[in-house]
């Protein structure tokens, strides 16, 4: 039981990891730090700000969840545990 307590919490860490250092996490933090200083200059309003920043999060995140599903059916669903962490 303790074995496959500290396998789940690496397997969770790993994902924690390659999620942070993943294009799309970075792209949103670049997106939101460049939007945010907009807001800061008077260049975008707050409406905006929201707007944009939550299509295009949306978005990525619905592209993502897309390709992982084509992947589970390509794969017949043998990736299953994988995705699951």
């Amino acid at each position: 039981m303790g074995n496959l307590w500290w396998k789940w919490w690496i397997l969770v860490g790993k994902k924690v990891v390659e999620t942070a250092i993943s294009v799309k996490v970075l792209t949103i933090t670049a997106l939101m730090i460049v939007s945010t200083v907009l807001v800061w200059h008077g260049k975008v309003s707050g409406g905006e700000w929201a707007a944009v920043n939550g299509g295009v999060i949306s978005t990525v995140y619905a592209l993502r969840e897309g390709f992982k599903i084509a992947r589970l059916k390509k794969n017949g669903g043998q990736d299953r545990e994988k995705e699951m962490v």
